[in-house]
Protein backbone atom coordinates (compact mmCIF):
# COMPACT_ATOMS: atom_id res chain seq x y z
CA UNK A 1 0.00 0.00 0.00
CA UNK A 2 2.84 2.37 0.87
CA UNK A 3 4.62 1.57 -2.41
CA UNK A 4 1.43 2.29 -4.41
CA UNK A 5 1.09 5.72 -2.76
CA UNK A 6 4.68 6.68 -3.60
CA UNK A 7 4.28 5.52 -7.17
CA UNK A 8 1.25 7.74 -7.81
CA UNK A 9 2.58 10.34 -10.31
CA UNK A 10 0.00 13.03 -9.43
CA UNK A 11 1.13 13.02 -5.80
CA UNK A 12 4.73 13.43 -6.88
CA UNK A 13 3.94 16.27 -9.26
CA UNK A 14 1.79 18.19 -6.74
CA UNK A 15 4.39 17.84 -4.01
CA UNK A 16 7.18 18.99 -6.34
CA UNK A 17 5.21 22.08 -7.38
CA UNK A 18 4.60 23.09 -3.75
CA UNK A 19 8.27 22.62 -2.81
CA UNK A 20 9.50 24.62 -5.79
CA UNK A 21 6.94 27.38 -5.18
CA UNK A 22 7.80 27.85 -1.49
CA UNK A 23 11.56 27.79 -1.92
CA UNK A 24 11.48 29.98 -5.01
CA UNK A 25 9.65 32.65 -2.99
CA UNK A 26 12.09 32.35 -0.10
CA UNK A 27 15.10 32.56 -2.39
CA UNK A 28 13.82 35.49 -4.44
CA UNK A 29 12.00 37.60 -1.84
CA UNK A 30 13.22 36.58 1.63
CA UNK A 31 16.93 36.10 1.01
CA UNK A 32 19.79 38.53 0.51
CA UNK A 33 18.35 41.17 2.87
CA UNK A 34 21.09 42.91 4.82
CA UNK A 35 23.80 40.44 3.85
CA UNK A 36 26.44 43.18 3.99
CA UNK A 37 25.86 43.37 7.77
CA UNK A 38 26.31 39.66 8.49
CA UNK A 39 30.02 39.71 9.35
CA UNK A 40 29.99 42.93 11.38
CA UNK A 41 27.03 41.65 13.43
CA UNK A 42 28.61 38.28 14.18
CA UNK A 43 26.34 36.21 11.92
CA UNK A 44 28.23 33.17 10.65
CA UNK A 45 25.33 31.57 8.76
CA UNK A 46 22.00 33.07 7.68
CA UNK A 47 19.13 32.14 5.30
CA UNK A 48 19.57 28.81 3.51
CA UNK A 49 20.22 26.27 6.25
CA UNK A 50 18.16 24.71 9.06
CA UNK A 51 19.34 27.36 11.53
CA UNK A 52 21.26 30.60 11.54
CA UNK A 53 24.56 30.62 13.42
CA UNK A 54 25.52 33.59 15.59
CA UNK A 55 28.92 34.06 17.21
CA UNK A 56 28.34 35.99 20.43
CA UNK A 57 30.47 36.63 23.50
CA UNK A 58 27.85 38.88 25.12
CA UNK A 59 24.28 38.52 26.29
CA UNK A 60 21.56 38.50 23.65
CA UNK A 61 18.31 40.46 23.67
CA UNK A 62 15.45 38.55 21.97
CA UNK A 63 11.87 39.64 21.35
CA UNK A 64 9.00 38.47 19.12
CA UNK A 65 6.03 40.41 17.78
CA UNK A 66 3.13 39.21 15.61
CA UNK A 67 1.11 41.42 13.26
CA UNK A 68 -2.28 40.18 12.02
CA UNK A 69 -4.24 41.74 9.16
CA UNK A 70 -7.41 43.39 10.39
CA UNK A 71 -6.06 43.57 13.94
CA UNK A 72 -2.67 45.29 13.70
CA UNK A 73 -2.78 46.67 10.16
CA UNK A 74 -5.32 47.47 7.48
CA UNK A 75 -5.95 45.25 4.46
CA UNK A 76 -5.47 48.34 2.27
CA UNK A 77 -1.97 49.08 3.54
CA UNK A 78 0.88 48.90 1.01
CA UNK A 79 2.92 45.69 1.40
CA UNK A 80 6.10 47.77 1.79
CA UNK A 81 4.56 49.44 4.85
CA UNK A 82 3.25 46.13 6.23
CA UNK A 83 6.76 44.65 6.14
CA UNK A 84 8.50 47.71 7.58
CA UNK A 85 5.91 48.13 10.32
CA UNK A 86 6.03 44.46 11.36
CA UNK A 87 9.80 44.60 11.88
CA UNK A 88 9.84 48.06 13.47
CA UNK A 89 7.22 47.21 16.10
CA UNK A 90 9.29 44.21 17.17
CA UNK A 91 12.47 46.29 17.08
CA UNK A 92 10.91 48.79 19.47
CA UNK A 93 11.42 46.29 22.31
CA UNK A 94 15.16 46.34 21.63
CA UNK A 95 15.03 50.15 21.78
CA UNK A 96 13.25 50.04 25.14
CA UNK A 97 16.12 48.05 26.61
CA UNK A 98 18.81 50.32 25.17
CA UNK A 99 19.98 47.57 22.83
CA UNK A 100 21.77 47.36 19.48
CA UNK A 101 20.00 45.34 16.74
CA UNK A 102 22.02 42.53 15.19
CA UNK A 103 19.52 40.41 13.18
CA UNK A 104 15.90 39.38 12.70
CA UNK A 105 13.83 36.33 11.75
CA UNK A 106 10.53 36.61 9.89
CA UNK A 107 7.67 34.14 9.50
CA UNK A 108 5.11 35.05 6.85
CA UNK A 109 1.66 33.50 6.50
CA UNK A 110 -0.22 34.62 3.37
CA UNK A 111 -3.43 33.47 1.69
CA UNK A 112 -2.00 33.09 -1.83
CA UNK A 113 1.14 33.58 -3.88
CA UNK A 114 1.26 37.13 -5.24
CA UNK A 115 4.70 37.91 -6.64
CA UNK A 116 4.01 41.63 -7.11
CA UNK A 117 2.92 41.83 -3.47
CA UNK A 118 6.06 39.95 -2.37
CA UNK A 119 8.29 42.27 -4.41
CA UNK A 120 6.88 45.31 -2.59
CA UNK A 121 6.99 43.48 0.76
CA UNK A 122 10.70 42.82 0.25
CA UNK A 123 11.31 46.56 -0.29
CA UNK A 124 9.97 47.23 3.21
CA UNK A 125 12.30 44.62 4.69
CA UNK A 126 15.25 46.09 2.80
CA UNK A 127 14.40 49.61 3.95
CA UNK A 128 14.42 48.81 7.66
CA UNK A 129 17.42 46.50 7.29
CA UNK A 130 19.45 49.38 5.84
CA UNK A 131 18.23 51.90 8.42
CA UNK A 132 19.33 49.76 11.36
CA UNK A 133 22.14 47.82 9.68
CA UNK A 134 20.87 44.38 10.58
CA UNK A 135 20.10 41.37 8.35
CA UNK A 136 17.25 38.92 7.91
CA UNK A 137 18.75 35.56 8.92
CA UNK A 138 15.85 33.10 8.69
CA UNK A 139 12.17 32.42 9.10
CA UNK A 140 9.27 30.48 7.65
CA UNK A 141 6.59 30.69 4.96
CA UNK A 142 3.08 29.22 5.12
CA UNK A 143 -0.40 29.56 3.64
CA UNK A 144 -3.27 31.09 5.62
CA UNK A 145 -4.75 34.45 6.69
CA UNK A 146 -2.14 37.21 6.35
CA UNK A 147 0.09 37.63 9.38
CA UNK A 148 3.75 38.30 10.06
CA UNK A 149 5.78 37.20 13.08
CA UNK A 150 9.15 38.85 13.62
CA UNK A 151 11.82 37.85 16.11
CA UNK A 152 14.51 40.47 16.65
CA UNK A 153 17.91 39.84 18.20
CA UNK A 154 20.12 42.47 19.74
CA UNK A 155 23.04 42.97 22.07
CA UNK A 156 23.17 45.22 25.14
CA UNK A 157 24.29 48.82 24.80
CA UNK A 158 25.77 50.75 27.72
CA UNK A 159 23.27 49.15 30.09
CA UNK A 160 20.27 46.82 29.87
CA UNK A 161 17.20 48.87 30.70
CA UNK A 162 14.45 46.91 32.44
CA UNK A 163 10.89 47.78 33.42
CA UNK A 164 11.71 46.94 37.02
CA UNK A 165 14.29 49.61 37.95
CA UNK A 166 12.15 52.65 38.79
CA UNK A 167 12.68 54.03 42.32
CA UNK A 168 10.77 56.41 44.55
CA UNK A 169 11.52 60.00 43.56
CA UNK A 170 12.56 59.20 39.98
CA UNK A 171 11.22 61.48 37.28
CA UNK A 172 8.96 60.03 34.58
CA UNK A 173 9.84 61.14 31.07
CA UNK A 174 8.65 60.66 27.51
CA UNK A 175 10.70 60.69 24.30
CA UNK A 176 8.25 62.57 22.04
CA UNK A 177 4.64 63.56 21.33
CA UNK A 178 1.86 61.00 21.44
CA UNK A 179 -0.83 60.63 18.79
CA UNK A 180 1.10 60.85 15.53
CA UNK A 181 0.19 57.24 14.77
CA UNK A 182 -3.49 57.85 15.49
CA UNK A 183 -3.53 60.90 13.22
CA UNK A 184 -1.63 58.96 10.56
CA UNK A 185 -4.14 56.12 10.59
CA UNK A 186 -7.02 58.60 10.47
CA UNK A 187 -5.47 60.31 7.44
CA UNK A 188 -4.67 57.04 5.66
CA UNK A 189 -8.23 55.79 6.04
CA UNK A 190 -9.49 58.88 4.20
CA UNK A 191 -6.72 59.37 1.62
CA UNK A 192 -4.95 55.98 1.20
CA UNK A 193 -1.78 58.00 0.54
CA UNK A 194 1.77 57.73 1.82
CA UNK A 195 2.75 61.22 2.98
CA UNK A 196 4.16 63.11 5.96
CA UNK A 197 0.89 62.70 7.87
CA UNK A 198 0.47 58.95 7.32
CA UNK A 199 4.13 57.89 7.69
CA UNK A 200 4.12 57.79 11.52
CA UNK A 201 1.49 55.04 11.31
CA UNK A 202 2.65 53.25 8.15
CA UNK A 203 6.38 53.44 8.92
CA UNK A 204 6.78 53.82 12.71
CA UNK A 205 10.32 54.49 13.87
CA UNK A 206 11.82 52.33 16.59
CA UNK A 207 13.69 54.68 18.94
CA UNK A 208 16.94 52.71 18.82
CA UNK A 209 19.41 55.61 19.14
CA UNK A 210 17.30 57.30 21.81
CA UNK A 211 17.19 54.07 23.83
CA UNK A 212 20.95 53.71 23.63
CA UNK A 213 21.41 57.35 24.66
CA UNK A 214 19.29 57.08 27.83
CA UNK A 215 20.49 53.62 28.88
CA UNK A 216 23.43 54.89 30.92
CA UNK A 217 21.32 57.13 33.18
CA UNK A 218 17.68 55.95 33.07
CA UNK A 219 16.50 53.54 35.78
CA UNK A 220 13.65 51.84 33.84
CA UNK A 221 11.98 52.05 30.42
CA UNK A 222 9.18 50.68 28.25
CA UNK A 223 8.01 51.39 24.72
CA UNK A 224 4.50 52.78 24.22
CA UNK A 225 2.70 50.34 21.97
CA UNK A 226 -0.62 49.86 23.80
CA UNK A 227 -1.25 53.42 25.07
CA UNK A 228 0.54 55.43 27.74
CA UNK A 229 -1.57 54.46 30.76
CA UNK A 230 -1.44 50.73 30.08
CA UNK A 231 2.29 50.71 29.40
CA UNK A 232 2.99 52.94 32.39
CA UNK A 233 1.02 50.46 34.50
CA UNK A 234 3.34 47.68 33.32
CA UNK A 235 6.42 49.69 34.30
CA UNK A 236 5.29 50.62 37.82
CA UNK A 237 3.93 47.12 38.44
CA UNK A 238 7.27 45.53 37.56
CA UNK A 239 9.09 48.12 39.67
CA UNK A 240 6.74 47.72 42.65
CA UNK A 241 6.04 51.45 42.86
CA UNK A 242 3.32 53.99 42.13
CA UNK A 243 3.44 57.30 40.31
CA UNK A 244 1.83 60.63 39.63
CA UNK A 245 1.61 61.86 36.04
CA UNK A 246 0.32 65.22 34.91
CA UNK A 247 -1.92 64.71 31.87
CA UNK A 248 -1.49 68.39 31.02
CA UNK A 249 2.28 67.89 30.60
CA UNK A 250 2.05 64.98 28.17
CA UNK A 251 2.99 66.30 24.70
CA UNK A 252 0.17 65.65 22.23
CA UNK A 253 0.34 65.74 18.42
CA UNK A 254 -3.07 67.41 18.07
CA UNK A 255 -4.92 68.80 21.08
CA UNK A 256 -8.27 68.43 19.24
CA UNK A 257 -7.85 64.66 19.52
CA UNK A 258 -6.23 64.57 22.95
CA UNK A 259 -8.19 61.60 24.26
CA UNK A 260 -7.53 59.50 21.14
CA UNK A 261 -3.84 60.43 21.19
CA UNK A 262 -3.55 59.26 24.80
CA UNK A 263 -5.48 56.03 24.23
CA UNK A 264 -4.43 54.81 20.81
CA UNK A 265 -0.88 53.51 21.28
CA UNK A 266 1.22 52.50 18.26
CA UNK A 267 3.51 55.52 18.72
CA UNK A 268 6.47 53.40 19.85
CA UNK A 269 7.92 56.26 21.86
CA UNK A 270 9.85 55.47 25.03
CA UNK A 271 8.52 56.08 28.53
CA UNK A 272 11.28 56.00 31.14
CA UNK A 273 12.27 56.92 34.67
CA UNK A 274 15.45 58.71 35.69
CA UNK A 275 16.84 59.81 39.08
CA UNK A 276 16.60 63.64 39.41
CA UNK A 277 20.36 63.92 39.94
CA UNK A 278 20.94 62.35 36.50
CA UNK A 279 18.38 64.24 34.43
CA UNK A 280 20.90 66.81 33.12
CA UNK A 281 23.38 64.09 32.21
CA UNK A 282 20.62 62.23 30.37
CA UNK A 283 19.50 65.38 28.54
CA UNK A 284 23.05 65.95 27.32
CA UNK A 285 23.22 62.36 26.06
CA UNK A 286 20.03 62.61 24.02
CA UNK A 287 21.09 65.92 22.47
CA UNK A 288 23.67 63.87 20.58
CA UNK A 289 20.84 62.10 18.72
CA UNK A 290 18.88 65.29 18.10
CA UNK A 291 16.21 64.61 20.70
CA UNK A 292 14.89 65.98 23.97
CA UNK A 293 12.84 64.45 26.77
CA UNK A 294 9.54 65.57 28.27
CA UNK A 295 9.09 65.23 32.03
CA UNK A 296 5.49 64.23 32.75
CA UNK A 297 5.49 62.96 36.31
CA UNK A 298 7.26 61.34 39.24
CA UNK A 299 7.56 57.91 40.82
CA UNK A 300 5.69 58.27 44.10
CA UNK A 301 3.81 56.00 46.49
CA UNK A 302 2.26 52.74 45.34
CA UNK A 303 -0.70 53.80 43.20
CA UNK A 304 -1.08 55.39 39.77
CA UNK A 305 -2.53 58.89 40.08
CA UNK A 306 -3.51 61.08 37.13
CA UNK A 307 -3.33 64.83 37.70
CA UNK A 308 -5.22 67.38 35.59
CA UNK A 309 -7.15 64.59 33.91
CA UNK A 310 -10.18 65.94 31.99
CA UNK A 311 -11.50 62.46 31.21
CA UNK A 312 -13.46 60.05 33.41
CA UNK A 313 -11.34 57.20 32.07
CA UNK A 314 -8.54 56.59 29.59
CA UNK A 315 -8.90 53.26 27.82
CA UNK A 316 -5.92 51.68 26.11
CA UNK A 317 -5.33 48.86 23.63
CA UNK A 318 -6.39 45.32 24.53
CA UNK A 319 -5.51 42.55 22.06
CA UNK A 320 -8.49 40.45 23.17
CA UNK A 321 -11.20 43.05 23.73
Amino acid sequence: MLVEEWEHPACLRDTQVKINSEFTIIKKYLSGIGTSYLKSNGIELAVGDDCAVIASKSKLLISTDTSVQGVHFLKSMPPKAIAYRAVSTALSDIAAMGGIPIAFNLSLVMPRTDLNWMSEFKKGLQKISVEHKFPLIGGDLAKGPLQISVTVLGKPGKNILLRSGAKQGDLLCLSDKLGKAYLGLREFKSSALINSKTRPYLFPKAQILFGQAIAKHASAAIDISDGIIQDLSHLISRSGVGCEIDIARIPIADIKFKRQCLEFGDDYQLLFSVPPRKIHLLENEIKSVGKKCHTIGIIKGHKLRLLNNPFKSINNWDHFS
